[in-house]
């Protein structure tokens, strides 16, 4: 027994001797350690534990190590494979782990990216066109002249009546006596995809030679209840074009009628469908206009009277029936001006020069005293305080508008007033008649056509005598031969003005006016030759012109044509 328990406490003490430092770190392990105590085990996991401090793994990383490490412990070299072979794993999975940590960085700049085109694309295009149109426009602005040639023409078979552009200037609308109302591609007519043959050709200059890309047309409709209909054979009853106005995406159109009528019709989707029926008027619907945010219109008939309509209800919110004859043209005022409100009539006394504009003399010889004063604005500089250097965003003040009348009165309007801003007859020795009349580029003065061969300017800022007749700045006088100016359009550089008579349109320039009994002030436009001209247009860069022959309803000839120029700003 004795011999026994040496042998034993031997081995006790031999392996007291042998482990005594592992046994000292195996009580300091947790349990888990002890559980897992074999043969060489210590070393793998004392190996195992120092990869992983060099390597700074996760708990993850470790028990993959210890399932392989127990799977593959056999023999050293499987365990330098299995090391390598985690160091590869390990090297795989930092790939994901940096990934997933890079994510929120991509995920953050994909979303920074996505909230660039969160706006709407249509108002970004819109947008993008109307920057575009400004650049081109502001090239024709600081123009010193024009070079204007006919490129297109497009033949009718009856009276034109009235032309009509979008914005984008994609579509060309067209209307006339016939009842119908025409869609070209405007581009398309530019870029020669139809030819004129050769009897088509034969009365035009030689510079034509493309002709009119018809899209589609439609009548324009007179509306009918349907319980008016008797027979099942319904055939629509037409009315002669004589207005159009077209929304700037052309999504719908607005067309006046003889019986005083207007349609909102739909143009890209069901092309033609009457939308809503507009019916206020007595009479014909001679003058349509919209205004700038396409959400109101102003109309004006052959009975005398000026409507404002809201598109969002679809009625009037204000009537103007101070007009005295039937309404010819209506244009909103380009912005930059002098401010309308400040124009005051005074009534002075003698002929005193102290009373006269504030803005100096005029050239016109006057036979009495100006009694239009203009008062500066709060700012000193004579135009609107919202306005700097005579410039701003808007194009137009759609709180001022000018009318003309068959009898040749004009009147300046603003919708906040209850009566008309300016009223101002046809001057003495002046036929009382006008067909079209326009604002200046700055919004100061308006030029009128007359029965007698000339275009009157009137300034706002002396308008009228002290007796209340008309006091015209300026008089430009063409031939006599030339017929009645029944169209007019000035050009963006404020010296320019294109006029359209019964022989030919011509361009004026303003700059030749005192000398122009020396040199002509004016040159003759190619193209139209004998016939009453209905209507001068221009796209919104000033980059082409369209005319149109027709005599709207009143009297004159026509060519039945419509031509597209091409306008070179010099």
């Amino acid at each position: 027994m004795d011999t026994e328990d040496d042998i034993f406490k031997e081995t006790e003490l031999a392996l007291a001797e042998e482990d005594e430092d592992e046994v000292m770190d195996e009580e300091e392990e947790d349990d888990e350690l002890d559980a897992l105590e074999k043969d060489n085990e210590d070393d793998a996991i004392e190996d195992d534990n120092d990869d992983e401090e060099i390597e700074g793994d996760g708990d993850e990383d470790v028990e993959d190590e210890d399932n392989e490490h127990e799977i593959d412990n056999d023999n050293d070299n499987d365990n330098d494979n299995d090391n390598d072979n985690e160091n590869d794993n390990e090297n795989q999975d930092e790939g994901p782990i940096s990934s997933t940590t890079d994510a929120p960085a991509d995920s953050s700049s994909d979303t920074a990216k996505l909230g660039e085109f969160e706006t709407d694309p249509a108002q970004d295009r819109d947008s993008k066109l109307l920057e575009y149109q400004r650049q081109l426009a502001m090239k024709a602005k600081i123009a010193d002249n024009y070079d204007v040639s006919p490129i297109v023409a497009i033949p009718y078979a009856s009276q034109i009546n009235t032309v009509a552009l979008s914005r984008s200037s994609k579509w060309l609308f067209t209307g006339g006596d016939d009842g119908f109302i025409r869609r070209y591609d405007f581009f398309g007519s530019i870029d020669g995809e139809v030819q004129l043959t050769a009897a088509q050709k034969h009365s035009l200059v030689d510079l034509i030679s493309n002709g009119g890309a018809l899209c589609g047309y439609w009548e324009n409709e007179l509306p009918v209840k349907r319980s008016t209909i008797k027979t099942d054979s319904y055939e629509p009853k037409l009315s002669p074009v004589y207005s159009l106005a077209v929304e700037m995406n052309c999504l719908w159109l607005l067309s006046g009628l003889s019986n005083g009528g207007i349609n909102l019709q739909s143009v890209r989707h069901n092309e033609g469908t009457i939308l809503h029926h507009f019916k206020k008027h007595t009479d014909t619907v001679s003058v349509l206009q919209l205004n700038e945010r396409q959400d109101a219109f102003l109309s004006g008939s052959w009975d005398k009277m000026i409507h404002m309509w809201d598109l969002n209800t679809g009625k009037t919110t204000r009537s103007f029936t101070e007009s005295t004859g039937q309404i010819t043209s209506i244009q909103y005022r380009p912005t930059g001006g002098i401010d309308i409100d400040s124009i005051k009539l005074q009534a002075p006394s003698g002929d005193d020069d102290d009373l006269d504009s504030l803005f100096g003399s005029d050239d016109a010889a006057a036979a009495g005293t100006s009694t239009a004063a203009v008062a500066t604005s709060d700012d000193g500089t004579g135009n609107d305080g919202n306005n700097n250097n005579g410039t701003t965003t808007k194009p137009i003040d759609e709180n001022i508008f000018m009318s003309a009348a068959i009898d040749g009165s004009l009147y300046v309007w603003d919708v906040r007033a209850e009566h008309a801003a300016l009223k101002i007859r046809a001057p003495k020795g002046t036929p009382p008649w006008c067909m079209s009349a326009c604002w200046s580029a700055s919004g100061d003065s308006i030029f009128v056509g007359r029965r007698n061969s000339t275009v009157e300017e009137f300034s706002l800022k002396m308008p009228i005598f002290s007796n209340g007749d008309a006091r015209p700045a300026k008089v430009l006088k063409f031939p006599q031969v030339s017929g009645p100016v029944t169209a007019v359009r000035a050009l963006p550089n404020h010296d320019h003005v294109i006029c359209g008579s019964y022989d030919n349109i011509r361009i004026y320039d303003l700059r030749l006016y005192s000398e122009a009994h020396k040199r002509t002030p004016f040159l003759i436009v190619p193209g139209h030759h004998g016939g009453t001209i209905s209507q001068l247009e221009f796209d919104p860069t000033y980059r082409y012109m369209m005319s149109a022959s027709g005599n709207r309803g009143w009297e004159g000839t026509s060519t039945e044509t419509v031509f597209i120029y091409n306008v070179n700003s010099l």
